[in-house]
C-alpha cells in the first residue's frame, strides 16, 4: 500500500516546493506513528509498505529525505536503497535506516556503503528522529534555495547579453551613418562653417567614432562567454609578436620598449592570449604622461598547473584607492581627454580569464608603473 500525505497549504509561486519525506515500512503501524512525529515539520509525508512500492514511487517524483526499514518481506531495506541509489534523481538523497536488527558494526558498515546517512535503532528515540529529519530538512531547502537562484541568475545574465547583443548590433547602423552625414557636412559645407560650426561637426564626427568603438566593445564583451572556449597549441611568444605588430605605430610615435622573456608555447586559447595581451600591453602605451619613454615588458612563468604572466609598465600607475573599480565595466578613471577609450577592456579581460579557470590581478605604484598578472590553467593531459 503507498499512500501520500500531502500539507493543506500549497507552496506559493516562486517559492521553493515543499520537500517530501518517504517513509518506507511493513508496518502499518510504524508508518502511522512517524508520519504522525513528523508531520509538525511541514513536509509532504509519502509512505510505502514494500520496497517495491518504495521504487516505484521514486520513478514519480523526487525526495528531500528517505527512512527505510530493514527487515521487510520480499525486498529488504539494503537492496531497497542499493536500487533507489540506481536513480539520477535519488543521487544525494539521504536514507537513514531505521531498524530492529543487530546492532553489530557490519550492519551500520553496508548501511554507508549504500549511501545511507544514518542508522537508527528501534525503538526511536522520536527527539532524535525529528530533529535529525529538521536538519536534512533545512539542507534540502537551502540547497533547492541555491538551485533556484543560480538559474535565476543564469537567465538573468542570457537575458542581459542578448539585450546587449541586439542593442549594439542595433546601434551601429545609425551610429555610422550619423558619421557618414557628418563628414559631408564637413566636407560640402566646409566654407559656409564658421569656426564654431567646424568645431561641432569635428565634435559630432569624434563622438559618433567613440559611440561606433563603445558599441563594438559591447558586442565582444557580450560575445565572451557564449561559444566554448577552443583550446589548442599555441606559440605565445608569436602572438606578442602579432600584438606588438598591430600596436606599431603608436610604440614608434612614442618610441617605447616593448619586450618580453621566454614566453612558453602551451595549451590555451590563441583568442584569449590575444585579447589579453593587446589590451593589457595598449594600455600600457596609453597610460603615459609623457615624461619618459615608455618601457613595457612581458614575462612568463610555471606555477603548478598553470602559467602566470606578468605585463608591467613604468606609467602614471593606479591609487589602491580605486582597485575595486579597475576591473568593473564602463568605470573609467580618467576623462576621455585624458585618455581615451570605453572601459570595457580590462572587464573583458578579467570575464575571459575567469571563463578560462584562471585569475586576473595588479600591483601598482602610482608614479612609477604598474604589473598586471594572469594566470592560465593547463589540461593535465594534453
Amino acid at each position: 500500500m503507498t499512500t501520500v500525505r500531502t500539507a493543506q497549504t500549497p507552496s506559493a509561486v516562486g517559492e521553493t516546493p515543499r520537500p517530501s519525506i518517504l517513509i518506507v515500512d511493513d508496518r502499518w503501524q510504524n508508518l502511522l506513528a512517524t508520519e504522525a512525529l513528523l508531520k509538525p515539520l511541514g513536509a509532504d509525508i509519502v509512505t510505502a509498505e514494500s520496497g517495491e512500492a518504495a521504487l516505484s514511487l521514486v520513478l514519480e517524483r523526487h525526495f528531500a529525505i528517505v527512512l527505510l526499514d530493514v527487515q521487510m518481506p520480499g525486498m529488504d531495506g539494503f537492496e531497497t536503497a542499493r536500487l533507489m541509489k540506481t536513480r539520477p534523481s535519488m543521487q544525494g538523497v539521504p536514507i537513514i535506516f531505521v531498524t530492529a536488527i543487530s546492532k553489530e558494526d557490519h550492519y551500520a558498515t553496508e548501511a554507508a556503503a549504500i549511501g545511507a546517512v544514518d542508522y537508527i535503532f528501534k525503538p526511536i528515540n522520536p527527539d532524535i528522529l525529528k530533529s535529525k529529519v529538521q536538519v536534512y530538512l533545512e539542507l534540502y531547502t537551502q540547497r533547492q534555495q541555491i538551485l533556484q537562484l543560480n538559474a535565476t541568475l543564469r537567465q538573468s545574465n542570457e537575458e542581459l547579453e542578448r539585450f546587449a547583443y541586439v542593442c549594439s548590433h542595433d546601434m551601429k547602423e545609425p551610429v555610422r551613418m550619423m558619421n557618414i552625414y557628418a563628414g559631408f557636412l564637413a566636407e560640402d559645407s566646409a566654407e559656409k562653417l564658421d569656426e564654431d560650426g567646424r568645431r561641432y561637426v569635428q565634435y559630432i564626427r569624434d563622438n559618433a567614432t567613440r559611440l561606433n568603438r563603445m558599441i563594438g566593445d559591447i558586442l565582444n564583451f557580450s560575445r565572451v562567454g557564449r561559444e566554448a572556449i577552443e583550446v589548442e597549441a599555441v606559440d605565445t611568444r608569436r602572438v606578442f609578436d602579432e600584438v606588438c605588430a598591430g600596436l606599431a605605430g603608436v610604440i614608434e610615435a612614442q618610441r617605447a620598449k616593448v619586450t618580453c622573456g621566454a614566453l612558453p608555447e602551451m595549451h590555451t586559447s590563441p583568442t584569449l592570449m590575444r585579447v589579453l595581451l593587446q589590451n593589457l600591453i595598449g594600455n600600457a602605451l596609453k597610460f603615459q604622461d609623457g615624461r619618459r619613454i615608455p618601457e613595457i615588458h612581458v614575462s612568463a612563468r610555471r606555477e603548478g598547473k598553470a602559467y602566470r604572466f606578468d605585463v608591467s609598465d613604468n606609467g602614471i600607475g593606479i591609487d589602491p584607492a580605486y582597485a575595486d573599480r579597475i576591473f568593473t565595466i564602463f568605470q573609467r578613471l580618467h576623462s576621455e581627454d585624458e585618455f581615451p577609450g570605453t572601459g570595457i577592456g580590462l572587464s573583458t579581460c578579467r570575464k575571459f580569464v575567469r571563463l578560462y579557470g584562471g585569475e586576473i590581478s595588479f600591483i601598482s605604484t602610482p608614479g612609477e608603473g604598474t604589473t598586471f598578472s594572469f594566470t592560465l590553467p593547463q589540461p593535465a593531459r594534453l
